[in-house]
């Protein structure tokens, strides 16, 4: 059984999905960047709000902002179907985007701090997340990050093509966790998006609730004494972005204190809940960030339970 399913998976649905997938990035990629962001802006903010994920969507926000009206949790999930469509149809054009003027800057002075020894920049997905590595194409900095791999390796062939911008990626798990070390012993500037679940993170506050959370890299950043700069990015209008940098001195926490780690990942945490609040329509909803946006009941015992063994 499990053969077919794998035939059908690889030898049918992997193909067919593929050629949809082209399809639509053929469309994209001939369309001038700003009819590329706006067609796919319309597309998602039709078909999107009939799915599953509209309803995942209006509960994560409910869910971290139980002050919102009903109304205002549809407005803020229907605008940020139209601002997703954009950043889709941007992707193929994000090469463009990042060698434009369509880029500001608020702290880039700070990026100097990496080009010393290397370090973190951190980021969330916020605005066009894509676009979060341009101050470091500005400083010219050695860029490194993990990825992970589409199943679907046809489409993955087309969407790994955003490597180019990189010295190296590596792929998620312990390829990750071992490139993450060599790239910060050579100097180099890591750039994380810790916003989403992480299946080894810390359950950690996040909007007033447990969400699991990424702390590899501040360990890393521990380790090896280097920076970690907070990347901000906006989309203001249309297909102008402005990106802010703030660093986050792991010298204000007590680096003794044995929650130093989870510290500072609560730090970056509530940094990145400012960042949502102040946009929220620009936040990616649908994830299933929390434990109860997949119906599930988070226990603080089986964390115990998991530290313990």
């Amino acid at each position: 059984m499990k053969t077919i399913k794998t035939i059908i998976q690889k030898g049918i649905r992997w193909p067919i999905e593929a050629m949809f997938f082209y399809v639509f990035a053929g469309i994209f990629i001939i369309l001038p960047v700003s009819f590329a962001s706006a067609f796919g802006g319309f597309l998602c903010r039709v078909i999107a709000p009939l799915t599953p994920f509209h309803r995942r969507s209006l509960f994560n926000i409910g869910y971290a902002m139980p002050e919102l009206t009903d109304q205002e949790r549809r407005e803020i999930a229907h605008k940020m179907w139209w601002h997703l469509g954009r950043v889709v149809g941007e992707y193929f054009h994000v090469n463009a985007l990042l060698r434009s003027d369509r880029i500001t800057f608020d702290g880039l002075d700070y990026i100097d701090q990496l080009k010393a020894r290397g370090g973190f920049m951190i980021s969330a997905h916020l605005g066009n997340w894509e676009l979060g590595i341009a101050p470091a194409l500005q400083a010219d900095l050695d860029l490194y990050a993990v990825f992970r791999r589409i199943n679907n390796p046809f489409v993955s062939r087309l969407l790994t093509r955003r490597a180019q911008s990189f010295n190296a990626v590596y792929e998620k798990g312990m390829e990750g966790a071992k490139g993450m070390a060599s790239s910060l012993r050579k100097g180099g500037t890591f750039i994380a998006v810790v916003d989403q679940k992480l299946r080894e993170g810390e359950m950690l506050d996040f909007f007033g609730h447990k969400a699991s959370t990424a702390i590899a890299h501040i360990k890393m950043a521990d380790k090896f004494d280097v920076p970690m700069l907070m990347i901000q990015v906006i989309r203001v209008k249309g297909c102008q972005f402005h990106i802010v940098i703030r660093p986050l001195d792991l010298n204000e926490f007590d680096r003794e204190s044995p929650e130093f780690i989870n510290n500072v990942a609560v730090a970056s945490n509530h940094i990145i809940e400012g960042w949502i609040r102040e946009n929220p329509e620009q936040w990616m909803w649908p994830h299933r960030r929390w434990p109860a946006s997949k119906g599930e009941v988070y226990n603080p015992d089986d964390d115990k339970k998991t530290k313990a063994n």
